[in-house]
């Protein structure tokens, strides 16, 4: 084998766009395991939803690694890896991860403290529902040094980095992305390390006053830092702004010149790179198959122009911006053929609107049609996937299955270009050799409906899109069940409820669907009602803890009925069971 040969390597980017993309991550995988491609990934780079997906799969490859010599490796074994994956991922998000953040009192007390916070609560839930049961013989919670994968029958002091050339199944590195709020760079978890990595490609550019010098393992950190878990890593990878606290990590790092203590602080990845693609090129990959089920920002005929709408509309065009020039720096240095690509919006219809001429006349847009038909998907159902909640909470089957199979049959053509062509694909199998699953895969079970979609399918896919109210939305007998809870309100305190309804029953409509949110949100905004008395400067800790507690039992009360009740009559409305079947 050429040395140009040894030294080619291929990177997975899982990009960012909470559970939308984890499940979109799926189909890619499925594809991908069919194809045969997944045993040559060598570097996995993850970001806030793809990290949650991607940290499971990193599991089970490892689970796979140790337990079969190379030789004895096929690619059925993949393929079994994503149906595991596909079947347990949904169970544990059917659960509703971000609800139950705020579901436990004792979670709940422990968040009005420093060293405690949302983000620490939802790692703890990542390990318990998703990695935990993977692996045996580990800690609990899993350790991010427990992560180092040693191939059975490999050498002793096994490295990716200098033993993957004569391996048939690859040994993965695996790169949880974050930002540090400090410093403005990004900063990657591994089995070897974390923190910010070294920079020395942009060095010329990067003259911040200070750098925060990663250790060279996790033995040479501060011992309270060792131990640093997946969970945490992950949590810290998928921190919303402004959904979740930052994570910190506190006691790495002391300012000698300023005799101050540094608390890094980490927030989603996404922020400094949402598909990953650092990550890669510095671990010397060559070729880079990227799946992108991050949002991107929509438009606006007439955009506000207040100082909130104006900050708020700045901000996401920098963060497309930056998506933009990542991915067009990977292509135009890497070549066509060395990437496969894959976004949610692909297969689109364009609109191209003429200007106003002189004569005060306009010519008709010219409109790109839409191709996404070519890969099996409805126009309206792509635009609907693409504009589904970037969120943690439950998704259901007809949800989750049109994000898998979505991203299944549209890197189909991509990956197969990509398998023939790319420079690391000198010794993979032909594309007409795929190794496919003894049965079809589950998301299959959707297939009819995300070429051919009924109006019922379509109206839950709009309701998908939205973050609050969905129930309520989707369950007509909710409404109401509501509207007699609120009519038993209105009865005990006295008022005259059939005036009430004949006036205004719009209103009601409005109060019940603020109740529902209320019972889906109320948690994390009671859990910062300390803040508001901070502000009105109220010195009683005494006072302040009282209330605090009291908010978030409240709240917790809440979060329990919504869990046990709400959240259950959704997933279960979402079975793609109940769908009437489309006419041929």
């Amino acid at each position: 084998m050429s040395e140009h040969k040894k030294n080619e390597r291929l990177g997975l980017g899982l990009s960012g766009g909470g559970l939308r993309a984890s499940f979109f991550h799926i189909g890619v995988l499925a594809q991908m395991a069919e194809l045969n491609l997944l045993r040559y990934v060598e570097v996995i780079s993850t970001v806030s939803g793809g990290s949650i997906i991607g940290a499971l799969y990193y599991l089970h490859v490892k689970k796979l690694l140790e337990s079969k010599a190379d030789a004895d490796i096929t690619d059925q074994d993949y393929v079994e890896i994503v149906r595991t994956i596909e079947k347990d991922f949904l169970a544990a998000t059917e659960k509703n991860i971000r609800m139950a953040t705020f579901g436990n009192a004792v979670a709940n007390f422990k968040m009005m403290f420093l060293n405690y916070s949302r983000s620490d609560r939802i790692g703890r839930l990542y390990n318990e529902w998703l990695y935990q049961h993977v692996l045996t013989g580990v800690s609990a919670p899993l350790e991010m040094r427990e992560l180092k994968i040693f191939p059975l029958g490999g050498e002793e002091n096994f490295h990716p980095n200098k033993h993957n050339t004569d391996r048939s199944a690859k040994v993965p590195i695996l790169e949880l992305n974050a930002t540090s709020l400090n410093t403005g760079r990004s900063w990657q978890f591994t089995a070897e390390t974390m923190g910010e990595p070294p920079t020395p490609d942009t060095d010329v550019i990067d003259k911040k006053s200070i750098r925060l010098r990663r250790a060279d393992g996790y033995k040479d950190m501060v011992s309270t830092q060792q131990n640093f878990s997946l969970g945490n890593a992950v949590a810290a990878s998928a921190c919303v702004p402004g959904l979740f606290d930052p994570m910190a990590v506190s006691s790495l790092y002391f300012d000698l010149e300023q005799k101050e203590a540094i608390r890094a602080q980490l927030v989603d990845g996404g922020v400094h790179d949402n598909q990953g693609i650092e990550a890669l090129i510095r671990n010397n990959c060559t070729c880079f198959v990227i799946s992108d089920a991050s949002g991107q920002i929509g438009t606006e005929n007439s955009p506000g122009t207040g100082a909130v709408p104006v900050l708020l509309r700045v901000s996401s065009i920098l963060q497309d911006r930056v998506r933009t020039e990542g991915l067009l720096h990977l292509k135009d240095n890497r070549g066509t053929h060395n990437v496969a690509f894959m976004n949610l919006r692909e297969g689109l219809a364009i609109r191209e609107i003429s200007c106003i001429d002189q004569d005060g006349k306009q010519a008709p847009d010219h409109i790109i049609p839409a191709t996404c038909q070519n890969f099996g998907v409805d126009p309206k159902v792509q635009e609907s996937l693409s504009k589904m909640r970037t969120d943690l909470d439950a998704f259901t089957e007809v949800e989750a299955y049109s994000l898998m199979l979505d991203g299944y049959r549209m890197s189909q053509n991509d990956l197969e270009h990509f398998k023939e062509h790319a420079h690391c694909m000198h010794l993979a199998q032909p594309n007409s050799e795929r190794t496919l699953p003894a049965t079809p895969w589950k998301f299959q079970d959707i297939a009819p409906w995300i070429s051919n979609p009924t109006d019922a399918y379509l109206r839950q896919l709009e309701i998908a899109q939205s973050t609050f109210g969905k129930a309520l939305m989707c369950i007509p007998w909710l409404k109401v069940a509501l509207a007699l809870f609120i009519a038993v309100l209105a009865y005990l305190f006295g008022l005259d409820l059939w005036e009430l309804l004949k006036k205004c029953i719009s209103y009601l409509e409005l109060v019940a669907v603020i109740l529902l949110w209320a019972i889906d949100a109320i948690a994390p905004k009671l859990a910062r009602i300390f803040r508001i008395f901070e502000l009105w400067r109220i010195n009683s800790s005494l006072v302040k803890s009282v209330v605090r507690s009291l908010a978030l039992i409240v709240g917790s009360v809440f979060i329990q009925f919504y869990l046990y009740c709400i959240n259950p009559l959704y997933v279960k409305q979402g079975r793609v069971g109940n769908l009437v079947p489309p006419k041929s």
